[in-house]
């Protein structure tokens, strides 16, 4: 079996093809590319999820997993690969046919899209270059699923902003990957500090472009919390590192593994690299066991805070961080739960429910603090004007160019579900509360990464109105009814209950000294 670049639409004129990995845009640029689409028999996928029939251009193309190329005569057809992964594909495919012991006809092709041939240029035109002292990094979800702010948050911005309070721009340079790098002038005159634009990869000016490629093909090390498919196929000298968004409870939607997309993975314990390495298919010593990096900012004052966030004075305040949930009327979506159609929040379904929050918030001089998830439609909530329910705005924290790890080390108590964020909030060793109403329905669909879920939260459980009720009188009042609870939790989840991750990681990692 060899791989080979799909160049020549000569190749296509007398088979069938069978496509390796379902990619709507690869398809899209492949039948833009080569008069192919009558005859893309079939695709396989390993991901249960891409399976079943998949409508392109008015087409209704089989989608099978590995399984069908077991059967498939191959005599009139050729196996062309459309994914940015092509290697890690050939390598999948040459596995399955020595575990089948069946010999594969002909060579396996691949098809570049465009990134991908831009790609496959500047890689082999720095190939012998040595690495340059540069950090990239990158927040958030992959370019089309780009959400204003998301592309400088989170883990990656807090280990950026430890960076430069060392003063590491010094001795690295600085690279950030971003949607629009015009709207970061204020680091215009840090030093050794630059933006570089997602679309770079496929930029028509070729400086634009050059530019991109040449910090991606000579950068030492990549750091990124979500999206890693701009680093594919990388040097092996070179280093990236899955800062991911946290350690929750979740599963994680996709099941393809990541043992070669990054060499490394920070989480927050022992135990939680076991549950990662089998949900990203990693092995355990890809696990740094460092802690998340914005945990750091949970034990840091930021001043004026509550003014620039319209947080009214009080005696106490609890933040709420509700999962993302679709509405019903969009639940071909896969799973994360239903909006209820009234208030658009959990277990609080009706203005009923709300105000009866709000007289018990005045009663006791607390003010709760909704902030929805990035994704959430805010369309879809309805709250009405309450003087001490504040719905947080995810505008408000990018206008005032705050994260919301920032904001919650203010915060006396929070209430969550399934997130991340109560496991980053469980190091402050503070009470907490988790809505459980959907959690049976959570587990049909998504499911979680331990065994009884009911076992794992740190916290008391809340499954009515009356709950969320007591709840907030016993933080008013300072009782914590799960002290011990929350104490055994945090010996299991968090080896280190400090700020120091960020130090840490880039430690662990030999970018600084002990």
């Amino acid at each position: 079996m060899e791989l080979v670049r799909a160049a020549e639409e000569k190749l296509f004129r007398d088979k069938n093809i069978i496509c390796v990995e379902r990619s709507v845009p690869y398809l899209e640029e492949l039948c833009d590319s080569f008069p192919v689409l009558d005859r893309i028999s079939a695709i396989v996928d390993p991901n249960p999820r891409n399976q079943g029939i998949l409508s392109f251009r008015n087409r209704d193309i089989p989608v099978y997993g590995m399984e069908f190329l077991k059967q498939a005569p191959l005599e009139d057809r050729i196996i062309l690969i459309t994914s940015d992964y092509f290697e890690e594909c050939f390598d999948r495919l040459r596995e399955l046919y020595g575990k089948w012991q069946k010999n594969l006809p002909g060579p396996v092709y691949f098809f570049a899209n465009r990134e991908s041939a831009y790609a496959l240029h500047y890689r082999e035109l720095y190939a012998d270059m040595p690495l340059e002292p540069v950090i990239v990094f990158r927040s958030g979800p992959h370019a089309d699923g780009y959400v204003k702010g998301m592309d400088f948050g989170d883990n990656a911005k807090a280990l950026f902003d430890y960076a430069l309070s060392i003063g590491l721009n010094w001795e690295y340079e600085l690279v950030w990957i971003v949607k629009s790098p015009e709207e970061f002038a204020a680091y215009r005159d840090v030093p050794h500090v630059s933006f570089l634009p997602f679309e770079a990869s496929v930029s028509e000016e070729e400086e634009v472009r050059e530019r991109y490629y040449r910090v991606l093909c000579l950068a030492r090390y990549f750091f990124f919390t979500d999206a890693y498919g701009f680093v594919r196929n990388c040097r092996k000298d070179q280093v990236r590192v899955q800062l991911w968004h946290g350690c929750g409870f979740k599963k994680r939607l996709s099941r393809i593994p990541c043992e070669r997309r990054y060499e490394y993975m920070t989480v927050t314990s022992p135990w939680y690299a076991s549950i990662h390495a089998k949900e990203f298919g990693l092995r355990t010593d890809q696990m740094l066991v460092t802690g998340c990096a914005k945990t750091d900012w949970l034990f840091k004052d930021f001043p004026g805070l509550t003014e620039r966030l319209s947080i009214p004075p009080c005696r106490r305040c609890i933040f709420w961080m509700p999962t993302y949930r679709f509405s019903e009327k969009r639940m071909h979506k896969p799973v994360d739960g239903a909006l209820y159609e009234e208030t658009g929040l959990p277990l609080l379904s009706s203005g009923k429910a709300l105000l009866q929050v709000e007289e018990t918030l005045a009663r006791t001089d607390t003010v709760l603090v909704i902030k929805l998830h990035p994704f959430q439609d805010r369309a879809a909530v309805r709250i009405g004007d309450f003087s001490h329910i504040i719905l947080l705005e995810n505008e408000t924290l990018y206008q005032n160019r705050l994260q919301i790890n920032q904001v919650l080390g203010c915060a006396d108590a929070l209430i969550s579900d399934y997130s991340s964020t109560a496991v980053d909030f469980l190091i402050l060793d503070r009470p907490m509360a988790f809505l459980v109403e959907d959690a049976r329905q959570y587990e049909d669909t998504r499911g979680f990464v331990v065994p009884d879920l009911s076992d794992y939260l740190p916290g008391e459980q809340v499954g009515s109105v009356t709950a969320f009720l007591d709840f907030i009188e016993d933080v008013a009042r300072g009782i914590d009814r799960t002290k011990e609870k929350r104490a055994a939790l945090r010996e299991i989840m968090h080896r280190y209950k400090d700020d120091g991750s960020c130090s840490r990681i880039l430690e662990t990692l030999g970018i600084i000294g002990d």
